[in-house]
Formats: structure tokens, sequence, C-alpha cells
């Protein structure tokens, strides 16, 4: 039986994949119909993961597993990193440049990324304040995805950026 996304538990292990770019909305339904066909035969060890996904904020593919009935191994997780290769190439997208900043610009409240370089000239700039809403694609879990993937900046990886501006 399929369990929506929204009704898996905050235990549930996700995987964050950013895209370099804003889906078109066709990208979104390719997207959308390669992880509905992905998930429905998803299997570790011959036993199918209770997944699902969501794209959220056109930026971001999210995948998670309840793994109270199965755990994601490492040949499933594979497959899972291969599907999203798959579609990026299908869609000249890259969703596995870690040299990305994905971020919240309040200005406009869109979803926006940008290079570390770039974000370090924006930080001598002071057009990247270090409360600005920040994306961390590093979390494992539902509940970290629903109660703490959106930080300011100040209180992130990024922060050692700010040190010496605002020493």
């Amino acid at each position: 039986m399929h369990i929506p996304f929204t009704n898996f538990p905050d235990t549930a292990r996700v995987w964050i994949y950013a895209a370099t770019r804003p889906l078109t909305l066709e990208e979104q339904e390719y997207t959308s119909a390669s992880l509905q066909n992905f998930v429905a035969e998803w299997r570790a060890h011959g036993t199918k993961l209770n997944a699902d996904f969501t794209l959220l904020h056109r930026r971001f593919i999210v995948i998670a597993v309840d793994e109270d009935q199965q755990d994601a191994t490492g040949c499933s997780i594979d497959a899972c990193v291969h599907e999203v290769q798959h579609i990026g190439k299908a869609l000249g997208i890259d969703f596995f440049n870690r040299m990305q900043v994905v971020y919240r610009d309040e200005t406009n409240n869109m979803v926006v990324s940008c290079t570390i370089a770039e974000l370090k000239e924006m930080i001598a700039n002071h057009d990247f304040p270090d409360t600005t809403p920040v994306y961390d694609c590093s979390i494992t879990s539902l509940g970290q995805l629903r109660h703490a993937w959106e930080k300011p900046a100040n209180q992130t990886w990024l922060a050692k950026y700010f040190t010496h501006i605002n020493a």
C-alpha cells in the first residue's frame, strides 16, 4: 500500500537533491513521472521500500523512505542516485553540484542559488545578510526537513564567511 509523502513519520530517511536552476513545468512533470515509476518499484534486497518523493520550490527533489519496514541499503541508495542522475541528464540539469548555495531571496521571496564564490562576493558587498534563509540539503530525516531545513545563513556552515565581515 502506498503512503503519501505527507503521511511519512518524522523519522523517515530523506535525500535532497538541489537543481542548479528552477525546473520548468514540463521538467517538473517529467521528473514526477520518472520518480513515480522509480519509487513504485524501488527495492532493497528484494523487499519493496516504503518510499515517496516530493518536488519543492521548483528546485528540490526530496525522496523519503520509511525504514520501519525495510532499510534502504547501499545498492538501493545507488539505484536512487542513478535515477536522479538519469533525470538530470535527460533535462540538462545538475542535481549534484555541492558548490552551490540555495537560499530564499527575501526581497522577492524566490528560491535562488549561487556559487560559493558568488556568495563570498555578495557577503563582501553586504548584499547577503547573515540572516538570509538558506536550505540545508545535508539533512537526513523528514523531521529535519519539516522543522530545520531552512535556516539563517549564520546558523549553518556558511557562518564562517560572515566572521571577518562582522569582526
